[in-house]
């Protein structure tokens, strides 16, 4: 199997009620558990509220989060799939669709 990341791009965090974010998660917790069954390796939102954009060892370009960056990531996503072919598969059924855009990308495995 290989491992495939999922950019999740877009951001609701200020606008969207506590309601709403629970239905969200519900709905991503079914997606993990029937679509995906044993393929889901990892994933988390992000903090929205602090974060640096770093250039160098000794440059920090910029404070965030990035609002004024035209998608903002706020989450990510890793599943397990034979392709990308499954993998696309797989990530059409993510209720996230709903409300963020999603970019699929195969993950080079690391020699130790």
């Amino acid at each position: 199997m290989n491992q495939f990341l999922i950019i999740v791009r877009g951001s609701d965090h200020s606008t969207a009620s506590p309601e709403k974010k629970q239905q969200r998660l519900e709905r991503f917790n079914e997606w993990v558990g029937k679509v995906l069954n044993g393929r889901f390796v990892s994933g988390a939102p992000l903090e929205d509220t602090d974060a640096r954009f770093l250039k160098s060892r000794t440059e920090i370009l910029t404070d965030g989060p990035f609002i004024e960056a035209k998608e903002m990531i706020s989450g990510y996503i890793v599943i397990q799939a034979k392709d990308i072919q499954e993998a696309t598969e797989l990530t059409k059924e993510c209720p996230l669709l709903d409300d963020f855009k999603l970019e699929l990308r195969k993950m080079i495995p690391m020699q130790q």
